[in-house]
């Protein structure tokens, strides 16, 4: 069993910083950048191999309590104590640093290991880093990561920079105001084979149509932002229109989805914004079929995806009824369209995670007469590690599953 300690009995002593060895030194800066700037759960795919890892390479605490996590990372006494850590620990570092450079000090005057001397840069680097983090827009409930997502043969690079705004514990509607797992899973598999979810013309649909993508409970907008990139990059698509629409309901929500989008997409558009764009809406899924449509979903959709979307009972209801105003009907001219959706099986959601086997039959249970239906077309588990490789404790070996579902109209291949 592991116990989370606070940063006041985990880091050395500041007063006895300098007689830490460097190995101690990076354990205690990556304890603070796993307490501050941790990566995103359930992210890491098992068994999978990658050109390029999703997100920076931040080493997470193991830890059974969520809950006591979130405490000490709120706590101010806590992060106030951190930072003292860290500007003492980069002070003595300058000092060490300015010392070696001295032609009438030696290393026995400094009183530092030599392989601590040689890390001094690499330490000074992460502490200002983590510093900037604890006294910045961490400190205030905000969380920045760089997430990167590569393709297997090393061909593809997608990048996109984050931010996720604090939850509003009075409104459980506010979840996405944080990326999940689900995200980080569904953006990468897109990345890794974008033929697979509709997202390669190469063999199919002719450039002058217009590619049209969207995204339900978008959240953080990783997952469209990492489509609109990526199509970006890829060739058979430098000549052709695509519009991508990210949608959320929550207002905190929307305004950090739309502030997100702003901050990657300026720069990326300079040469081909006159083909490609991305805009943000809001979408009440329980009133969609009962109120006016704005022009941005006037239109059917060629790919629609999802992401932890499914948390209440009824969400699986709603998506349907408006996806079935949303989804492209099947032409023989074109490609299928289809509903990619990934959800955790998360223990506490199971009845609503199973309402989408309920809502969405399989098509092999389909009646072949009957109207045309939306239908699961396959379905896939995926294994990820609830964090990385590193563990404080032992005994911890946490996994967070995870069902791909692709859905599309029935006879939709025909």
């Amino acid at each position: 069993m592991s116990v989370l300690c606070p940063p006041t009995t985990y880091l050395p002593p500041i007063a006895k910083i300098a007689s830490f060895s460097v190995t101690q030194l990076l354990d205690a800066l990556t304890y603070l950048q796993s307490l501050y700037h941790p990566e995103v759960r359930g992210s890491r795919r098992k068994r999978v191999q990658a050109a390029v890892s999703n997100g920076e390479q931040n080493l997470p605490l193991r830890h059974e309590d969520d809950s006591e996590l979130q405490a000490i990372r709120s706590d101010a006494f806590e992060r106030s104590y951190s930072i003292r850590w860290l500007t003492t620990l980069i002070a003595q570092l300058d000092v060490w640093q300015d010392l070696s450079h001295s032609e009438d000090v030696s290393l026995d005057d400094i009183r530092m290991p030599e392989p601590t001397l040689a890390y001094t840069e690499i330490l000074v680097q992460q502490a200002a880093s983590l510093l900037a983090i604890c006294a910045g827009v961490a400190a205030a409930g905000m969380i920045t990561r760089n997430f990167v997502f590569g393709s297997i043969d090393g061909q593809r690079r997608v990048e996109a920079q984050i931010t996720d705004i604090p939850l509003d514990n009075n409104d459980y509607g506010s979840v996405g105001a944080q990326t999940w797992g689900g995200a980080c899973i569904l953006a990468e598999m897109i990345v890794e084979d974008p033929e697979r979810f509709g997202l390669d013309s190469s063999c199919h649909s002719p450039e002058s149509r217009r590619l049209n993508v969207l995204e339900l409970g978008a959240g953080t907008g990783l997952v469209s932002l990492v489509v609109m990139k990526l199509l970006d990059t890829l060739p058979s698509f430098n000549h052709r229109e695509v519009h991508v629409v990210a949608t959320d309901f929550h207002p905190s929500v929307l305004a950090n989805l739309r502030s997100n989008v702003d901050a990657n997409i300026s720069s990326t558009h300079s040469q081909i914004t006159s083909t490609h764009s991305i805009t943000t809406h809001s979408l009440d899924w329980s009133s969609f079929s009962t109120t006016p449509r704005p022009d941005c979903l006037s239109y059917p959709f060629d790919v629609v995806l999802g992401a932890d979307i499914i948390y209440e009972a009824q969400h699986a209801v709603w998506i349907r009824d408006c996806l079935k105003g949303l989804v492209r009907r099947p032409d023989s001219t074109v490609s299928p369209a289809a509903f990619h959706l990934v959800i955790p099986l998360r223990p506490t959601h199971r009845f609503e995670s199973n309402t989408v086997e309920s809502v969405f039959l399989k098509a092999c249970d389909v009646d072949p007469t009957g109207d045309a239906d939306l239908v699961i077309l396959s379905k896939e588990y995926i294994t990820c590690d609830a964090y990385g490789d590193y563990t404080h404790g032992q005994g911890l070996d946490e996994d967070v599953e995870y069902v791909y579902y692709k859905i599309g109209w029935f006879n939709a291949r025909l």
